[in-house]
């Protein structure tokens, strides 16, 4: 029955209580193997290491088999079982602590070292993906007047300016394109507009003028001036 069970002793209720506020507890200094034996293992990892590094007296005998927990925690059961083999292979003995401070820094080391290596292949990546990348010239050609074809007015597009032997030939031959259509052009307005003689129904001779244009042909028909003018009789009248 409930009432046969006997009440915790004063000891029992001290020892749940620290173990309840081991968050709280800074040392260890003053207390029994055996009571260490049952508060201990209730320690996290953080709070071992505060409280062993606070404690002046040696409580190793009692911590140590916590430290090894820890080890096979962090490291893996492999690695843990490896060191217990090289310690008996040595016949050496290290304090599981030690090794657990010396591997984690061995651990801590690796990763700084593998971390520069991420850290420089991905700069040599970045680098490598704005090499090929386009990039915008802020450089603004200058102006230049629009050259017409067939004008008379000058182009500052000259030869010159054309840095590439390919656009300068092209340049070029369209400039002497453009000449050449000029004067045909104007060959067959010439041709076009020399006057043609004609005669209306009632006999009176008319002069045609026919010009072509580009765009248009225009027709002009005249009379002709002074053909229809009276003939002078000459004077007959004797001379005395």
């Amino acid at each position: 029955m409930e009432f046969d069970r006997k009440p915790p002793s004063l000891l029992e209720l001290c020892v749940q209580n620290v173990i309840d506020n081991l968050r709280y507890v800074d040392n260890m200094d003053g207390v029994e193997m055996q009571l260490l034996k049952r508060i201990m293992p209730h320690c996290t990892l953080e709070q071992l290491t505060r409280i062993e590094s606070r404690t002046e007296m040696d409580i190793s005998p009692v911590t140590d088999v916590l430290w090894k927990r820890f080890y096979q925690q962090q490291f893996g059961e492999d690695n843990m079982n490896l060191v217990v083999k090289k310690m008996k292979q040595s016949g050496a003995r290290y304090k599981w602590k030690d090794l657990f401070k010396a591997k984690t820094e061995k651990q801590k080391e690796v990763e700084e070292v593998m971390g520069e290596r991420l850290r420089k292949k991905y700069q040599a990546q970045k680098a490598e993906r704005e090499s090929k990348q386009i990039k915008i010239c802020t450089k603004v050609p200058p102006r230049s007047k629009r050259c017409w074809f067939g004008g008379s007015g000058s182009s500052s597009l000259s030869n010159s300016s054309y840095k590439s032997p390919i656009l300068k030939k092209a340049r070029m031959e369209v400039d002497s394109r453009a000449k050449m259509q000029a004067i045909i052009q104007r060959n067959t307005f010439a041709r076009s507009s020399q006057p043609t003689r004609m005669t209306s129904p009632n006999g009176q001779p008319l002069r045609s003028t026919t010009i072509h244009r580009p765009n248009s042909t225009i027709t002009i028909t005249k009379p002709t001036g002074g053909l229809n003018r009276p003939v002078q009789k000459q004077n007959t009248r004797p001379k005395f």
